[in-house]
């Protein structure tokens, strides 16, 4: 079986039987992230926004599910916006049943590039310390990790069909978009999820509040893996030489159909973050 008839395969199966945001609707939002696209950074400045207006204890941690959960776990509280957070792909029939209930969803996506990236340095000692080359590559089964560059794919290209539905119900949002202005894109996430007027003081306390530096200091030190990473960083181009680049470019150029803006390649949608602006 070719690589492109495997990856087809896997799609329509997820596609067809990965039935979590039919079975799981009952919320009021729902943030759907990109392996590694700064969904604890958004999660803790929504978080510390919904704390502020409700009166809320603080987060314990970085990680803490009370005020925006898990589908499985949901926000503890009864008097505030359910809104919950998953990696979870739509089934075919998200938003297209009439009359039932679905969630607003709010897409979140990053350059695949940096979001491998931050992926691999999260976990290589998982994956034995295997090189970044070799992680790029990733597994066609989806076996071998986490999630890698087919993944992601598979997540651009499922959210981004939906996406072209005109529905208010649906929204993306660019990592680099929120660190461009992070002020200007958290008043888009609360005007979408119907959170209501919040001042602008308190919006601009969530950014500071939550910038790098703090939060990883409400880091839990007993997990194997931090969610923030501390220290220097390498730039892309150490981790996407020539030969890296281009199997990135062949990749996106046979898989991937939504490109939300980011032109990996020549054959995909350049127009959709326009388009769904």
């Amino acid at each position: 079986m070719t690589g492109k008839l495997l990856f087809t395969v896997h799609t329509l199966n997820r596609r067809l039987f990965n039935t979590t945001l039919l079975r799981r609707r009952n919320f009021d939002g729902h943030i759907v992230s990109l392996h590694q696209a700064g969904f604890h950074w958004l999660k803790n400045m929504l978080s510390f926004i919904l704390i502020e207006r409700y009166g809320l204890p603080s987060m314990t941690d970085i990680r803490d599910n009370s005020v925006i959960g898990h589908p499985r776990s949901p926000p503890v509280y009864n008097n505030i916006p359910r809104i919950v957070h998953s990696h979870s792909l739509p089934h075919l029939l998200t938003l297209k049943i009439p009359g039932i209930h679905f969630p607003h969803y709010l897409v979140l996506v990053r350059d695949l590039r940096t979001s491998l990236i931050s992926h691999y340095e999260r976990f290589k000692r998982r994956y034995n310390n295997i090189g970044f080359s070799e992680y790029l590559r990733g597994d066609i089964h989806q076996k071998k990790f986490f999630s890698d560059i087919y993944s992601r794919i598979r997540f651009m290209n499922e959210w981004g069909n939906l996406l072209q539905r005109d529905d208010n119900r649906l929204m993306f949002l660019r990592y680099e978009d929120l660190q461009a202005d992070a002020e200007r894109e958290l008043q888009r996430v609360i005007d979408f999820f119907g959170i209501g007027t919040i001042p602008t003081t308190v919006i601009e306390n969530a950014v500071r509040e939550n910038n790098r530096h703090n939060m990883a200091k409400r880091q839990q030190p007993e997990k194997n893996t931090y969610i923030v990473r501390c220290g220097p960083e390498m730039p892309v181009d150490y981790y996407f030489d020539c030969e890296n680049q281009a199997f990135l470019v062949d990749t996106c150029r046979e898989l991937l159909k939504h490109d939300f803006g980011y032109h990996y390649s020549y054959n995909t949608s350049p127009d959709i973050h326009r388009n769904m602006s």
